[in-house]
């Protein structure tokens, strides 16, 4: 049985026209660009995980797990990491 090509794109087009999966999509897109700036900022650092890790006092495995999405870090935990790293989380209205 040969395998069906899928056009991923054409599918994510599809099921965002359902207004539920729209809203989890752009969600997720914001968590996403969230952590790469986080993991861009260490890099920018010259930090690896470790290196940042002992200077927040967090674990080398909380950074891993959230940079690879995988774990939502305390509120203390990614206030620690961004002052480490010297970045600031900003709110607008």
């Amino acid at each position: 049985m040969p395998f069906k090509k899928l056009e991923v794109s054409a599918v994510i087009k599809e099921k965002r026209k359902d207004e539920e999966f729209n809203m989890h999509y752009k969600a997720v897109g914001l968590e996403y660009a969230f952590i790469k700036e986080i993991v861009d900022a260490r890099k920018d650092k010259g930090y690896s995980q470790k290196v940042l890790a002992s200077i927040a006092g967090v674990s080398q495995q909380d950074i891993s797990r959230f940079e690879r999405a995988e774990h939502f870090l305390t509120l203390r935990k990614l206030l620690k990491i961004t002052s480490a790293l010297g970045v600031k989380i900003k709110i607008e209205k």
